[in-house]
């Protein structure tokens, strides 16, 4: 057993005291002084440069807001905790996906080959500046692409910037920011049949960004091969599918996907309530079901749109419809070296027309909903949410995704990776499915500051499965949309 993993998850669900914050710097762009820098085409959307519209689209500075008191209320203990002095408002800049406190800790590097956009060579993407800055000359794709490769795009951690705020907590907030990067990636690049790792050397990609480990670590890789001249396509063979099927078998043993992780041993036992009452959960496997309409997903429109619900939700009710998209992008598998059961997809409902209130289990495969705990959940949201801004949530919201890993089985399959790889796993569930909400006009939020582990007994969890992330899903309070102004688009 990975006893350093296991002990921080069992031990980290909050942040942590950090005894001297001025310590760190308030920079959120790396610098790289005296390189030669290569520059971007901007406004990126109006440009026919792939490369530069996809890196604005992951980590580019994108938007600028205006924030109020109000605003920032939920997050502090008064408005006299709020540091800033303008009482009034003030402007702040957003990026694509959503991180931590807005500390934006990812970074992205690119290492181009010799038919990749850009020259050959190793570069840090600047997102202040929206250029590359070559770090080094040279062919180094064939040390990291794992297949045929143009370009490939390695995904780090500014740790210190996470810690900050968050201290021991810092590393948890990397593994799932990690994960939304990459389901962006997939999104954002999918004119060039982009694929994600996040098993590779991890030493030789920080020693060859030279990069110190204690301080920035690399997460995740995603190989783009670029689209080549449309030909004229021949008349279709499927008058002749046993053929076609041959044929098929070769391509799927010449890229195999990931194996699944072992079945979970049976839940042990359940907790009961104080009174002595048993929870009112089932075990995965044997609660009712509910089957979900056909769902169409677009998770490039929800790019465009998404961002984090400011002010809550207002208690709406929700479509299953609405429910339906949001869950088919929630356990749809990615194209990545991950098993698609390395975190289960269970959810709460509130207020959706047709399904009941209480836990569910959604099974991506069926596109149904298995009954794990029944009742109204506003109440233990509530005991387990921390902050302000969460607690109304877990009144006013429909939805609440919760991705649920499996430490042993995982760990069994990836040695002391298992912790990082599951995060990741959870945090592309939740993003995928934040951007199918914003592509319906659904609002979305996700948090870390909810106690998860006082929602696993009600779930059904047993042994060493745990839930890990909580996303709120709803109606968009009124006061929510912020002033705006978009910088790229």
């Amino acid at each position: 057993m990975s006893d350093e993993a296991t002990r921080y998850q069992d031990s980290v669900h909050t942040p942590t005291e950090v005894a001297n914050p001025e310590a760190y710097p308030p920079r959120l762009v790396k610098s790289y002084p005296g390189a030669p820098r290569h520059p971007l085409p901007w406004p990126p959307e109006k440009s026919a440069h792939r490369l530069g519209r996809q890196l604005a689209e992951l980590g580019g500075i994108t938007r600028s807001q205006w924030l109020t008191p109000l605003d920032m209320l939920p997050f502090t203990d008064g408005f006299e905790s709020i540091p800033d002095d303008d009482p009034l408002q003030w402007l702040v800049t957003r990026r694509p996906t959503p991180s931590g406190g807005a500390r934006y800790s990812a970074e992205w590097y690119v290492i181009a080959g010799p038919d990749s956009e850009v020259p050959t060579g190793v570069y840090y993407y600047d997102p202040a500046r929206h250029d590359l800055v070559r770090l080094r000359s040279g062919d180094y794709l064939g040390r990291v692409a794992a297949r045929p490769a143009t370009t490939v795009l390695v995904q780090t951690n500014v740790f210190w910037r996470l810690a900050a705020k968050y201290g021991e907590m810092y590393y948890r907030l990397a593994c799932l920011e990690a994960g939304i990067q990459v389901a962006q990636a997939l999104v954002v690049a999918a004119e060039e049949d982009p694929t994600a790792r996040l098993c590779f050397p991890d030493a030789d990609l920080t020693e060859l960004l030279g990069l110190d480990p204690r301080a920035e670590g690399v997460h995740a890789v995603v190989e783009l091969v670029a689209p080549v001249p449309a030909a004229f396509e021949g008349p279709s063979l499927a008058a002749f599918p046993r053929a076609f099927a041959a044929h098929a078998s070769v391509l799927r043993q010449s890229r195999p996907a990931p194996e699944p992780l072992a079945p979970a041993p049976a839940p042990e036992p359940l907790p009961s309530e104080p009174d002595g009452e048993p929870l009112p959960s089932a075990p995965a496997g044997e609660g009712e079901r509910i089957s979900l309409p056909h769902a169409e997903v677009d998770l490039k429109a929800g790019t465009r749109t998404r961002h984090a619900a400011v002010r809550g939700f207002k208690a709406e009710t929700m479509s299953i419809g609405a429910l339906a998209t949001i869950l088919t992008a929630y356990g749809r598998q990615q194209n990545w070296d991950l098993p698609a059961n390395l975190v289960e997809f269970y959810c709460v409902v509130a207020d959706v027309s047709g399904v009941p209130d209480g836990a569910y289990r959604y099974l991506p495969e069926e596109h149904q909903l298995e009954l794990v705990g029944e009742g109204d959940p506003r109440g233990r949201l509530r005991e387990a949410a921390l902050a302000a801004l969460t607690q109304q949530g877990a009144r006013t919201a429909n939805l609440w995704l919760l991705p649920v890993g499996d430490a042993e089985a995982a760990e069994e399959r990836f040695g002391p990776r298992w912790y990082r790889v599951q995060q990741a796993a959870a945090g592309g569930a939740l993003h995928r499915a934040c951007l199918a909400a914003a592509a319906i006009e659904v609002a979305s939020r996700v948090h870390n500051d909810v106690l998860t582990h006082l929602l696993d007994a009600w779930l059904g969890l047993g042994g060493r499965k745990r839930s890990l992330l909580v996303a709120q899903l709803g109606t968009e309070h009124p006061a929510g949309p912020r002033p705006e102004f978009r910088l790229t688009w």
